[in-house]
């Protein structure tokens, strides 16, 4: 039995085929995936639907995955009338990759499209404490709560605060934050942690944080004094040549890389 951690796969069902092949996926293994099945790439939708068959996969929400809901539950209000096109959350929603999905998930049966939005639903914001072997990890979307959550947190029992914080910022152990300034000391709440716990993330495409390979696709990279592994190598860019799907093995920590 193994245990396997991806991100950010935004609809790249090709990749992640490849990649349960690569890695020899069976029964006897388990994969949590850190959010963003869908958008963007072509089979967003498809994705999902097959996640959510996977008995042995974790499924935790991206901010892709909530737009989308705000989307669909901003529909049903509006009994899915053309003025849709012309809100707040569906223009943002398409300016993020919405697109593919919204396309494809309009054409389901109303069965269908309540079981994606249900497993989307179902899923965690976070998990804090698995441990593997003697290691301990924090798995989550974009960053950690700001408070210390000692159980997987569902989705569906977490603030709307948390989750929007969870799932869009980029706050990151020691100190590091990109894109904006620390606003507050986390110390406190590493504390509670072991030691030896580190945070995988996606979110943020590796790139920002390291060079890519001598292809120029991203790779898995590893931070903050080894509490810190970012896993989205960047399925959604747009020149297919550059798209890489990465898979971390939590037994042992070995990479395995698919990509365009």
């Amino acid at each position: 039995m193994s245990t396997y951690v991806m991100s950010d796969m935004h609809g790249r069902m090709d990749l992640f085929l490849k990649m349960l092949d690569k890695i020899g996926f069976s029964e006897a293994d388990h994969l949590y995936c850190l959010g963003d099945a869908a958008d963007r790439g072509p089979k967003g939708i498809e994705l999902l639907l097959l996640l959510a068959q996977m008995d042995n996969v974790t499924y935790i929400a991206g901010n892709h995955d909530l737009m989308f809901v705000k989307v669909v539950r901003k529909a049903l209000q509006m009994g899915y009338s053309k003025e849709v096109l012309e809100t707040e959350e569906f223009l943002h929603w398409m300016t993020n990759g919405g697109a593919p999905t919204w396309n494809r998930y309009i054409t389901l049966s109303r069965e269908m499209r309540r079981k994606v939005i249900t497993y989307i639903g179902e899923s965690y914001l976070l998990i804090p404490q698995l441990k593997v072997g003697e290691r301990y990890f924090y798995l989550c979307h974009a960053t950690h709560a700001d408070r210390p959550v000692m159980e997987p947190l569902l989705l569906k029992n977490a603030s709307k605060k948390e989750i929007d914080h969870v799932v869009w910022e980029r706050v990151y152990p020691r100190g590091r934050r990109l894109f904006s300034f620390l606003g507050a000391s986390y110390s406190e709440l590493y504390n509670a942690y072991p030691r030896k716990t580190t945070m995988i993330f996606g979110h943020t495409p590796t790139p920002i944080f390291s060079k890519t390979d001598s292809n120029g696709r991203g790779r898995i990279w590893h931070g903050g004094s080894g509490h810190l592994i970012d896993i989205d190598c960047g399925c959604a860019v747009r020149d297919d040549r550059y798209a890489m799907l990465g898979c971390l093995r939590l037994e042992d920590m070995k990479e395995f890389y698919v990509h365009g």
